[in-house]
């Protein structure tokens, strides 16, 4: 058996490569008359740079090349390469479409050029005949050049998609949110999310679909959100292979074919918000305010994209858009604390009096369902229990820093006191379903944010002087605030739903008589104040928010002026309560 070595073979490929040019440019000139005579002896450098261009696209069938070059006939030599014509590359360009694909399509476009005044002298009836003689002369010519059998070019057919709807199918429950009045939470139907995107070829809705469309749905382990697809596809390929649509989720991909794709309803769910990390089993749940990451899918359509006028809507007959779907399960805390009853020491260090910590009211709701507010009760209960154990402290220190006798210390603490309304979950924006949902928070406050009411007393002996001293702070802070956030607010939970103060001290000072008649006068004000911070504010780990107080004493002196007969005067900075943090505490 003979076989042809290297050099042969090309030699035998050159060979056949220019008699395939000339039997291409013979196809063409009897295709189109006109041009031959036109562009006279230079007509077989026309036909070999049209090939090589057509090469450079993909395009290497005689009938592909022909219907490439009819399009250099009529539009000029390179069109594809100028800007009016810039349809064609893109089509030439899609490494997806195969070689009839890609003329079919390229042709038809043409022939809708052609319909333009004043863009080529070729009719369109007259640029039909002539393809037609290319598909009758040239269908099985084969690749140019090849030396394998000829094969027929299979152009294809008229197959896309004209038209695209998706919406929230009708019938679905709309979500309930919570509204805040007086301190009462009322659920109330959220506004319809409008969640509708069409696309029609030849409207101005033509084009590709959004990037991403942003939709709300139930958690996983309640009744689905339901997307509506529907598809109008006028000319297909084969009914049972086009259109196609696909749902590919993060379980699994779901795809339907031909009849079925032209009316697709397809379940939306989501994760629930949670943590970035796994919460700690005492905490108390669910996080406030806790934003969430959606669950993302992705729809896609496609079609051969080849038509008979127009373009397509999609690029390379495929549409596809992402679904994010975040959750829209609604929040709501609601709680109520009393004041602490009056308080007194050495009395509670002793013994002697044991105080009632009243138990505070909370209720905690998910989308009308009430759930288990025992740790958040036992969180606000830890408030009062830390303030108690602050205030012995301080009863302590005040005895240890001042050097005060019988030292006592009374408080009437309302720390925190009154109702607090909250609610959180994600709503719709008003361009949905285009933009993503805002994390919408509302709040209704009216707190007493700190008014301890301490009264310190006790019996100072110093340098022959005997004094009754009552150091006292009594200041009240409000906590009182309401918002309702909207899509286009700043989140005001940072900063409207907490408050910084400082309370100053007050001294007074009773000089008992003495025998060596040495005496105290206060010459100056009390330096020191109690200061805090309470409120809601950002959980330290930024997953959501927190409530929490946090009070201090800075440290508390006040200048004095002694009288002593034998020594004179004498100025002296007397301390009377250290630096020290009485209640740090969050909850959430």
């Amino acid at each position: 058996m003979w076989q042809l070595g290297a050099e042969q073979t090309q030699a035998l490929q050159a060979l056949q490569r220019a008699r395939d040019l000339q039997r291409l440019g013979q196809a063409l000139a009897e295709a189109f008359p006109a041009v031959r005579e036109r562009v006279g002896t230079r007509y077989g450098e026309l036909i070999q740079l049209g090939a090589e261009r057509g090469g450079a696209h993909g395009l290497s069938h005689l009938l592909a090349l022909a219907r490439y070059l009819s399009c250099w006939f009529v539009l000029g030599a390179e069109f594809e390469s100028r800007e009016p014509h810039a349809w064609a590359q893109a089509i030439l360009g899609d490494t997806q479409r195969s070689e009839g694909a890609k003329v079919f399509q390229l042709c038809r476009r043409c022939r809708e050029e052609l319909a333009r005044p004043g863009i080529a002298s070729v009719d369109g009836p007259a640029f039909d005949a002539a393809l037609a003689t290319l598909d009758a002369t040239l269908a099985r010519a084969g690749a140019l050049g090849t030396l394998h059998p000829r094969q027929r070019l299979k152009l294809g057919a008229a197959c896309d998609i004209d038209a695209v709807d998706l919406r929230l199918r009708e019938g679905s429950t709309p979500a309930q949110r919570y509204r805040v009045e007086q301190g009462q939470l009322r659920r109330e139907p959220q506004a319809a999310e409008s969640a509708a995107v069409t696309r029609v070829v030849g409207t101005e809705t033509a084009g590709p679909l959004p990037t991403v469309l942003h939709l709300l749905a139930p958690p996983r382990a309640a009744s689905p959100q339901r997307l509506r697809l529907r598809a109008r596809c006028a000319q297909t390929c084969d009914a049972e292979v086009h259109p196609v649509v696909a749902h590919a989720t993060q379980t699994g991909r779901l795809a339907w074919r031909g009849m079925l794709a032209t009316d697709v309803s397809m379940d939306l769910h989501c994760a629930d918000a949670a943590p970035p990390q796994p919460p700690d089993p005492k905490a108390p749940q669910p996080v406030l305010a806790l934003e969430a990451v959606p669950t993302d899918s992705l729809v896609q359509l496609e079609a051969c994209g080849l038509r008979d006028s127009g373009a397509p809507l999609g690029e390379q007959g495929r549409l596809q858009t992402q679904l994010s779907v975040w959750p829209d399960t609604q929040h709501m805390m609601l709680w109520q604390r009393q004041p602490l009853p009056e308080l007194h020491w050495p009395e509670i260090a002793l013994g002697r009096e044991a105080p009632t910590l009243p138990a505070p009211r909370v209720r905690i709701e998910r989308d009308g369902q009430v759930l288990d507010g025992t740790r958040w009760q036992q969180g606000l209960q830890a408030l009062d229990q830390q303030l108690l154990k602050g205030m012995g402290e301080l009863a302590l220190a005040w005895e240890r820093e001042s050097g005060v006798s019988q030292g006592r210390l009374i408080a009437e603490p309302k720390l925190l006191c009154g109702t607090a309304a909250f609610t959180w979950g994600f709503a719709a924006a008003p361009k949905a379903p285009l933009v993503a949902p805002y994390l919408r928070t509302a709040a209704w406050l009216d707190l007493v944010a700190c008014q301890l009411n301490l009264r310190f007393s006790g019996s100072l002996a110093l340098q022959g002087s005997l004094s009754q001293l009552q150091l006292h702070v009594a200041a009240a802070q409000p906590l009182q605030a309401q918002w309702d956030r909207g899509p286009t607010d700043d989140d005001p939970s940072v900063t409207v739903g907490a408050a910084s103060f400082s309370q100053p001290f007050v001294l007074g000072l009773e000089s008992v008589a003495q025998p060596d008649l040495a005496m105290v006068d206060i010459v100056g004000p009390v330096h020191g104040a109690l200061i805090g911070s309470c409120g809601l504010r950002l959980r330290p780990d930024g997953a959501g928010l927190q409530w929490f107080i946090h009070l201090e004493i800075e440290p508390v002196s006040v200048p004095l002026r002694l009288h002593d007969p034998l020594l004179g005067q004498q100025l002296r900075l007397h301390p009377l309560l250290p630096a020290m943090t009485l209640v740090d505490w969050s909850l959430g």
